[in-house]
């Protein structure tokens, strides 16, 4: 070797290996080899697990498939890696990107630590990253209507009777959880701790013209066990978490088989956005159950139960609560709520089968969950948006709401002997709603909450009923006349334009009562209609009624299937109410209309020197005490003119609905028969007397519609009738001011407002 080289050569390097009885090819072999090595077990060696994984378990499991694209793991650090995951069943599928999960075995393991403790040390940590959850069918459920209806099963072979018993018996036995701790595994990983980031959950498939997806970019989940609620239960499973940048969208179908014709009012982003929150935190809960214990015999062992135990026997809970952040919003309308029954009857499709009735456990049966319980509370403000469409032009009611709004929903586990009864219940704080209209200002209330009980016997097409009560407390409405064909168009847009069914036909009734607690309604009464929506300072002449009690009760029956005539009986009974009248500051009839009620309300008399006897006057009236105001203040240049202490009013309203015509009538005429019944009502009218008259046509079409088409003349039709009853307790005052005649004049009475609604609304 040359002393100046540090490196040795090639001859001095085989002289080396020769003398050491080596080669330079075994040398050259094995660095070839260590290379490819570690390049196998960098690049490859993961791959091949999962390949050799994803052949196992396939070959083990049958009722799917699974796809592991890549598994490594790591006994020192106890980390499991994998990669590009998913399985898929004829019914759902999950995909996972890549995650890892890292289970802390080097932690000492208590066997004598508290069972059931949340707070517990967490051992296992799951990491995932691109999670979807897609649900597209509901294989056994259709194969049970299948079974049902008597149709050839095709989609689940027949299972032999030995092991249907088999399966029913698996169900039912369960095993209660053992009092020693140590045998059970949540007592090694009592806590679970899951991150997701960037999570996706579909609901659709392409027979569907829209699919409800579930985004987040990030999840924060923690599974546990702790005591259940009652003593009888083995204990409770909860997941809490927190989620962010939330969106609940209804996205068009990819493949979808039909025709895209109902669009949507609104398209944001994707899709429509249903529901959005810049932060949701959840807490799901649920019981395992226990064992329906035997029933003690005995005066004696019965009086040894302590109250405590008694109260604690309660039916296994199951719920949700959802807490919404800041960034919450709400999209709602008709559109919405026909791709809701569209999803609702695939995936819950009807069996059209009388419901059986619950049976009430057993000793030693497990026991039963009553019901599911959903609670949604929003702790910040929050918008809720319904939208509607006219004529491809979006319409929009838009409420604020504030924090505190919640919503609770009950959903019965269990059938009785009426059926079973769900519940919806909640309240909105400081509401604000507006309209898109020109005349944007609609209702401005302090809090209104709502109870709706739906009741559904066992029979499918029994009569239902549906009850809503509403209350409003501190209200402020705003009408005006154009609201009826704003309203209107909301009703006919929500409304089914399809021809009535008798198959599908299932009579209901909703019965509404809506209650107002100190109440302002202000109507615009401008003379020809005319109403000043441009700038702040309106410039408009408003009737307002204020009062502590209103309530409106009111029932609309569709128990009768395509009835001739349909009644509905409209109440109205206020309490403490009061008119009064404010002109804007142009009128020329606002000054002298303030200065005639000042001094009137200087010079007004006691009520008892206009009586005859004094033996037959009543006491003289007491000071009232200050009612609540919001926009009618006396200060502003609001005039008293009626107070009515009680007042009544009752419309009963009869109509004859008009019903669509059914689809396979309108497909039997020709392009001229409908042609022909199109262009009769604007022809004029043919006279047959005269010499030149010409002869009436008889064409097919007139011939084969004359009994079919309604008459084009309106005093053909049949009269509806609306009856108004008015009562008002008999120590009512009114001031006529020459402003208020022209007001009352000039306004839109609101019955005739309301009974359009209902007339719209059955049509």
């Amino acid at each position: 070797m040359d002393g100046n080289n540090t490196f040795p050569s090639f001859v001095d390097l085989d002289n080396f290996l020769t003398k050491h009885n080596s080669n330079f090819i075994w040398l050259l072999v094995a660095t070839i080899l260590s290379c490819g090595w570690i390049i196998y077990l960098t690049y490859y060696n993961s791959r091949n697990i999962g390949l050799i994984l994803t052949l196992i378990i396939n070959r083990l499991y049958k009722d799917g498939y699974i796809h592991i694209g890549s598994f490594s793991f790591s006994v020192l650090s106890g980390k499991v890696m994998f990669r590009d995951v998913y399985f898929i069943n004829p019914d759902m599928s999950i995909r996972i990107q890549d995650g890892f999960l890292i289970f802390k075995w080097w932690k000492m393991y208590n066997p004598k630590q508290k069972q059931h403790d949340p707070k517990a040390e967490t051992r296992l940590y799951v990491t995932v990253n691109g999670f979807e959850f897609h649900v597209y069918n509901r294989t056994d459920l259709y194969a049970r209507l299948q079974k049902t209806f008597g149709l050839e099963p095709t989609l689940i072979p027949p299972k032999k009777e030995e092991e249907e018993q088999e399966e029913t018996l698996e169900s039912v036995n369960i095993k209660a959880e053992t009092p020693d701790p140590s045998t059970s595994w949540r007592s090694l990983i009592p806590v679970i701790k899951v991150n997701i980031s960037t999570g996706h959950l579909a609901f659709g498939n392409h027979h569907l013209p829209q699919t409800l997806c579930v985004y987040f970019e990030d999840a924060f989940l923690t599974y546990a066990t702790k005591p259940p609620s009652s003593h009888l239960d083995q204990f409770m499973h909860i997941v809490k978490g927190s989620l962010e940048n939330v969106r609940v969208m209804l996205v068009p179908s990819p493949r979808y088989l039909g025709l895209q014709n109902d669009e949507p009012p609104r398209l944001m982003g994707e899709g429509f956005v249903v529901m959005q929150s810049n932060d949701v935190d959840i807490y799901y809960y649920q019981d395992e159950p226990g064992l329906v214990p035997v029933e003690q015999e005995g005066e004696e062992e019965a009086e040894t139960c302590s109250e405590d135990d008694k109260l604690q026997d309660l039916p296994p809970c199951w719920g949700l609560d959802i807490v919404c952040g800041k960034g919450t919003d709400f999209n709602y309308g008709p559109w919405a709520d026909r791709q809701r029954d569209c999803l609702w009857k695939f995936f819950l499709p009807a069996d059209f089968q009388a419901m059986q009735v619950t049976e009430v456990p057993q000793p030693g049966k497990p026991r039963q969950i009553q019901a599911f319980e959903l609670r949604m509370n929003i702790i910040a403000d929050a918008t809720i948006d319904l939208l509607f469409t006219k004529n491809r032009e979006t319409n929009a009611i838009h409420v604020n709401v504030g924090a505190g709004s919640y919503l609770e929903v009950n959903i019965p586990m269990t059938v009785g002997q009426t059926g079973y009864s769900p519940t919806i219940k909640g309240q909105l704080l400081h509401v604000d709603a507006t309209s898109s209209m020109q005349y944007r200002t609609l209702l401005e209330a302090e809090m209104l909450a709502f109870h709706v009980i739906a009741s559904y016997p066992r029979v499918w097409n029994m009569p239902q009923t549906w009850q809503c009560e509403i209350e409003v407390y501190k209200a402020t409405y705003h009408f005006i006349y154009a609201q009826k064909n704003f309203f209107t168009d909301l009703i006919k847009d929500w409304a089914s334009d399809s021809a009535p069914d008798i198959y599908s036909f299932v009579p209901y009734s909703w019965a509404f009562k809506i209650i107002f607690h100190q109440f302002e309604m202000l109507w615009a009464a401008n003379q020809h209609n005319w109403i000043d929506c441009s700038t702040k300072q309106q410039e408009n002449v408003y009737l307002a009624a204020c009062g502590e009690t209103l309530i409106i009760d009111f029932t609309l029956p569709f128990n009768e299937f395509v009835p001739t005539t349909c009644n509905t009986r409209f109440s109205l009974k206020a309490e403490d109410t009061d008119m009064r009248l404010s002109l804007p500051e142009c009128h020329p009839s606002r000054y002298p209309l303030l200065t005639l009620a000042k001094d009137y309300q200087n010079v007004k008399l006691p009520p008892d020197m206009f009586m005859t006897g004094e033996s037959h006057g009543p006491p003289p009236p007491k000071p009232s005490k200050p009612r609540w105001r919001n926009v009618t203040h006396i200060e502003a240049g609001w005039v008293d003119c009626w107070s009515v202490p009680n007042f009544l009013l009752i419309i009963d309203y009869t109509w004859h609905p008009i019903y669509p015509q059914k689809a396979d009538e309108q497909l039997k005429q020709s392009f001229s028969e409908m042609e022909e019944s199109m262009l009769s009502a604007l022809r004029p009218p043919e006279h047959s007397s005269g010499p030149h008259t010409s002869q009436p046509r008889h064409t097919p079409a007139t011939a084969s519609n004359a009994y079919s088409r309604m008459p084009t003349d309106p005093s053909e039709l049949p009269p509806d009738r609306l009856h108004v009853e008015m009562e008002m307790s008999p120590d009512s005052q009114i001031i006529l001011y020459g402003p208020l005649l022209r007001a009352l004049l000039a306004i839109k009475v609101p019955s005739f407002y309301i009974a359009y609604l209902l007339l719209f609304q059955a049509e």
